[in-house]
């Protein structure tokens, strides 16, 4: 999976939240953590040590959100 695919994963809300639309395993340098469906992610936010809505961000600013 190319590091944009996790993008098609989520739906960014007008208040800058990103919530999970499909389930899938986030695998980090530190971690491996399961996301579920309906699950939001505010900014600050960490998960496997990551900020994972700035992540989201970073990446939909360059591939499309």
């Amino acid at each position: 999976m190319a590091k944009h695919d996790i993008l098609g994963f989520f739906e960014h809300r007008r208040d800058g939240a990103w919530i999970c639309v499909r389930p899938f395993t986030l695998t980090t340098p530190n971690a491996s953590v399961d996301i579920r469906q309906g699950m939001r992610f505010d900014y600050g936010k960490r998960v496997g040590g990551l900020d994972l809505a700035e992540y989201l961000e970073r990446l939909g600013s360059q591939f499309g959100s």
